[in-house]
């Protein structure tokens, strides 16, 4: 499946993590968390990273990488959540497209993986085996479609915050994104192994797998 658009919301503040920094530009194994999802994004044509929160430093290091980027500014960051961070980013896309958040690492194999099971003109939710400390956890039914959302435990699955948009458009008045995909399920899902980085736990979790991944 080729991919035309992605949409990183990057413009928290991250404060469970307690860096005064975005999360985005926190150093994982040898680089910061956002040239990870950069790499691995580097096949889609049209990137777009929501900044905020120090978005300058986010601004300055991106373009270190790769210049022809889109940034959108969310002005509100600090009273917003990453739904309006998203809405900010694709109301003007007439296209599918990727949402990554910028608080992700996960690795060429498993983004392929999961471009693998993108079905034309589906929609498609990246699910992993529970570890986060404050999960979203997925339902999945017989077809291994996601057909509900829980903050309590209802299978050993959580929501990943990697997912394939095809016709669904993200309302400004949205609280989180999984939220916003309640609407439109059931959704099908897929397993992959990736990474999320809310609190220094973590980070510290988060950290130990990549240096494995990077000593090898």
């Amino acid at each position: 499946m080729k991919i035309k658009n992605a949409v990183i919301c990057a413009a928290g503040i991250g404060s469970r993590l307690g860096l005064d920094m975005p999360k985005c530009l926190v150093k994982i194994g040898n680089h910061k968390l956002i040239y990870y999802l950069l790499k691995v994004l580097e096949d889609v044509p049209n990137i777009r990273i929501v900044v905020g929160f120090k978005e300058e430093e986010v601004i300055e290091y991106v373009r270190s990488i790769r210049n022809d980027v889109i940034f959108v500014r969310n002005p509100d960051y600090r009273t917003t959540t990453n739904s309006y961070s998203l809405y900010l980013g694709s109301y003007d896309l007439s296209e599918p497209f990727i949402n990554i958040d910028g608080d992700m690492y996960i690795d060429k194999k498993n983004y392929n993986l999961f471009l693998n099971q993108i079905i034309q003109g589906e929609n498609l939710i990246g699910i992993t085996k529970a570890y986060t400390e404050e999960p979203v956890f997925v339902q999945l039914n017989k077809e291994g479609k996601v057909i509900k959302f829980s903050r309590e435990k209802i299978s050993e699955y959580e929501w990943t915050g990697i997912a394939y948009f095809n016709k669904i458009r993200i309302s400004k008045e949205g609280h989180y994104v999984y939220q916003e995909l309640e609407k439109f399920l059931p959704i099908q899902a897929c397993e992959i192994e990736c990474y999320e980085i809310d609190t220094p736990q973590d980070l510290d979790y988060v950290s130990n797998k990549i240096d494995l991944h990077e000593n090898q």
